[in-house]
């Protein structure tokens, strides 16, 4: 079996694999960072992670420290991708368990990012299997994207917090256990992208309703906490929470 790495990101030329590959896996070179802004991230505290196979690069992680309006510090995770051949083998945990212990390192407990809600499988990889909440949502926050995923339709994004240590944690595991009962449920249509593709206005009007249920629940309070791969179906806990700082 081929040997799987992760490794922390320190020349030129692991850094250039890395843009390399975000314009493989999204299909355009726009959407890549450039080496040298790279460079500069990783020169400056940010963590930069590149994970190869047989020593030859198949995915990669980069982030930076943030900080929100009330002064809390966190981790700002801005992408991570593999290629297809290296998916669905653990290696994207592997990816984000090392951005973690990169971020504990210096001091930060928190790590944030943003995924589109309607990619379920990045929604069940966030929500489900690493543990993160989502509290904010984004419409359009990109704006219009031309890349392998957007498929025409708005670049809405959900904003995971991911709490890595302390009483936080301990809140989230607290409150991923309660009951969903009488909380609002928020489905992806299935096949929403290949909707887009064959009926732009019914994907848009599909995702559009999406984008209120999901709205509407953070609105009054509640927190996603889960995404059923089984029935395309994200979880809101039950009830608002106490003891997290706000949401950045």
């Amino acid at each position: 079996m081929a040997i799987a790495r992760v490794r922390r990101c320190r020349t030129l030329a692991d850094l250039a694999a890395v843009s390399r590959l975000q314009a493989q896996i999204w299909q355009s070179p726009e959407m890549a960072a450039p080496s040298s802004l790279l460079r500069a991230m990783a020169d400056s505290g940010g963590i930069v992670l590149l994970a190869t196979v047989a020593g030859e690069p198949v995915g990669f992680c980069f982030g930076f420290t943030g900080r929100s309006r009330d002064g809390h510090s966190y981790h700002r995770s801005h992408a991570a991708g593999l290629l297809p051949p290296a998916q669905g083998q653990g290696l994207g945990r592997r990816l984000k368990l090392a951005q973690r212990r990169a971020a504990l390192a210096i001091g930060l407990t928190r790590m944030v990012w943003t995924f589109d809600p309607v990619q379920t499988r990045n929604a069940h990889f966030n929500l489900h299997r690493l543990g993160a909440i989502a509290r904010g949502y984004h419409a359009d926050y990109y704006g219009a994207r031309v890349d392998a995923f957007n498929g025409g339709l708005p670049s809405d994004r959900l904003v995971a917090e991911w709490f890595l240590a302390g009483p936080e944690r301990r809140v989230v595991e607290g409150l991923r256990r309660r009951p969903g009962r009488g909380a609002p449920a928020a489905a992806v249509p299935m096949d929403l992208r290949g909707l887009a593709a064959r009926d732009p206005g019914a994907a848009r009007g599909a995702h559009l309703g999406l984008r209120r249920a999901l709205r509407r629940g953070l609105a009054d309070g509640l927190v996603l906490v889960d995404f059923d791969a089984g029935s395309n179906r994200y979880r809101f806990a039950a009830a608002p929470i106490d003891g997290l700082p706000p949401p950045p």
